[in-house]
């Protein structure tokens, strides 16, 4: 069975709506442990410090068996944010699906997605939103010119994070 990032939500939003701190769930091969206000998870993360979370819960997800390590290196180029320019009102920007890492592009040395300047369509790439070990595409929602990337490559981000704003086409 897979485990969806609105799986992941749920968990956590559950956690933050109960009065324990922290929690275990096992779907299938995935465990998911989550923890917040500070608790250190079970033997699983013995070794990591613990780090105090003041609002947002820790998550520490391990596969029951061994997995190898997916995660793409950043890109060596990496792409900084552009300056926050003058934005018309009919600017249209694409925002994170869910909590994790923005990637700019494919794998480590590849060319971004997109850079500023660049025509996109509707349904184009415009980088990965990565949850537990897990690829998910952003796609643009409109056709037009990307005037702007808001977050670094390999950058954290959150549900709503802006990560691309497009000038729509006329």
């Amino acid at each position: 069975m897979d485990v969806s990032p609105a799986d992941i939500k749920l968990i956590l939003s559950t956690l933050q709506d109960s009065e324990f701190d922290q929690a275990e769930v096992v779907i299938g091969d995935v465990r998911i442990a989550v923890a917040r206000n500070g608790i250190a998870l079970n033997a699983a993360t013995a070794g990591a410090p613990a780090t105090p979370a003041a609002v947002d819960p820790v998550v520490n997800t391990t596969p029951a068996a061994p997995v190898a390590p997916a995660t793409p290196e950043p890109v060596a180029a990496a792409q900084a944010p552009s300056p926050a320019p003058t934005v018309s009102e009919s600017a249209h920007t694409v925002t994170s699906p869910s909590v994790g890492v923005f990637w700019h592009a494919s794998s480590p040395g590849a060319a971004p997605f997109v850079e500023v300047g660049q025509e996109v369509s509707a349904g184009d790439t415009i980088g990965i939103v990565e949850v537990m070990k897990l690829m998910n595409n952003v796609a643009a929602d409109v056709d037009g010119v990307v005037t702007s990337i808001h977050v670094e490559n390999a950058g954290s981000v959150e549900f709503g994070t802006p990560l691309v704003t497009i000038e729509p086409r006329a």
